[in-house]
């Protein structure tokens, strides 16, 4: 097992610095190709992940002890040192330790592992990042404090984990702000016409100080739950990944997660024109209008609108909801990474009702009791597995 990571970190390395061969880059898709597991690893080392952050670290050992480690743990003394492997023993490395990590877990009573790791994941919390001007950030959560109080941007303050805009008539210079909400985050906001807007773990909410013009427009991605005030002579714009939402004054659940390859706007109450690129519909309540991104095709559907603002109550709904769509909110939410066994664990379709605050645990069971999936908890990691 040591001699074929070694030749796959060699493969991996010379892929990063661009000097592999054109065989070489085949025997590394296909070594990919083996397994989603293979894929993972890959993808964690060539991201800001765990593993690649392993791989800085290891780099930044001094060069010596580097091959000394190597030399005297997994290289034949017959072997010898190279340029190469100054560059890419931190592959090795963390290969190594990833396939010692699968193994392990498997090999392990997965019961007795379960309890005794799942305890360091825990349920997402009020926390976000508020983006005021380039290079200036507040870390919100906490305590109440007020962050902006002038006469020329308003007053900005946290009240009660909320963030609250209140601004003066006459302000005419536009200043935008952007709302960052981490992984297990959530958080909400009072912009500066009374609209109310939460946003989940893994969003992103862009919008003026004080809404100046004719208009009242904000960008979002990720997904939120917005309550508009209304203001007939100035319409609320939300823009997404190629759909733009106008209204009045409403309620309605917007998300656009990148992984997901869909943007969808769900309408509780009132109405909201939906246009994209082709088309352009007006949303009753209970009505879903979903995009798959970058085909423009639009779909419009009847739904039980109040289970897609459920996770604003602490609730995670899932309707006939693939594994990976299920699995990507929990990663966000408990802030894990997930691996999966078998590509086809991805499409299995699950419905439920669970607590978000609930130990993370109580998901993952309720999952399991289909009997279609089992889930391995390692730290921060959920490897899924087909039964």
């Amino acid at each position: 097992m040591t001699k074929k990571y070694i030749q796959i970190a060699d493969l991996i390395y010379k892929d990063k610095v661009g000097i592999a061969t054109e065989k070489e880059k085949q025997e590394l898709l296909d070594w990919l190709a083996e397994s989603d597991f293979n894929q993972q690893i890959f993808e964690e080392l060539s991201k800001g992940s765990g593993l690649s952050q392993s791989y800085e670290e290891y780099r930044a050992i001094h060069r010596k002890q580097v091959w000394e480690q190597i030399e005297h743990q997994i290289v034949s003394k017959t072997w010898r040192l190279s340029w190469q492997w100054l560059g890419y023993a931190a592959s090795v490395i963390v290969l190594i330790v990833a396939g010692w990590l699968m193994f392990s877990i498997t090999g392990r009573d997965e019961e007795q592992k379960k309890a005794k790791q799942v305890a360091t994941i825990t349920p997402g919390e009020r926390k976000a990042i508020l983006h005021l001007e380039p290079g200036k950030q507040v870390v919100l959560g906490g305590m109440d404090a007020v962050i902006v109080d002038d006469s020329l941007s308003g007053k900005i303050e946290q009240v009660n984990d909320a963030l609250v805009y209140q601004v003066e008539d006459g302000i005419k210079e536009m200043k935008m702000n952007m709302l960052e909400i981490p992984k297990g985050g959530e958080f909400n906001v009072t912009l500066a016409d009374g609209s109310q807007v939460w946003l989940n773990a893994g969003t992103k909410l862009t919008y003026p100080v004080a809404f100046i013009g004719k208009e009242r427009r904000v960008e979002l991605e990720g997904e939120g739950y917005f309550e508009v005030k209304r203001d007939d002579a100035k319409p609320f714009i939300v823009m997404l990944n190629g759909m733009e939402i106008k209204v009045l004054g409403t309620s309605f659940n917007l998300r656009s997660f990148k992984q997901d390859g869909r943007t969808t706007a769900t309408l509780i109450s009132g109405k909201v024109e939906v246009k994209t690129l082709s088309k352009n519909v007006v949303l009753e309540p209970n009505q879903q209008a979903d995009l798959i991104v970058g085909e423009d095709r639009l779909e419009i559907r009847e739904i039980d609108a109040e289970s897609y603002r459920a996770w604003t109550k602490g609730q995670f709904v899932f309707r006939r909801e693939r594994l990976e769509t299920i699995m990507d909110d929990v990663a966000r939410w408990y802030n894990v990474t997930v691996f999966y066994e078998q590509s086809s664990a991805k499409e299995i379709l699950f419905s439920g009702i669970v607590e978000r605050y609930a130990n993370i645990t109580e998901t993952l069971k309720m999952l399991e009791k289909t009997g279609k999936v089992l889930f391995i908890v390692d730290n921060q990691k959920i490897i899924v597995r087909v039964k």
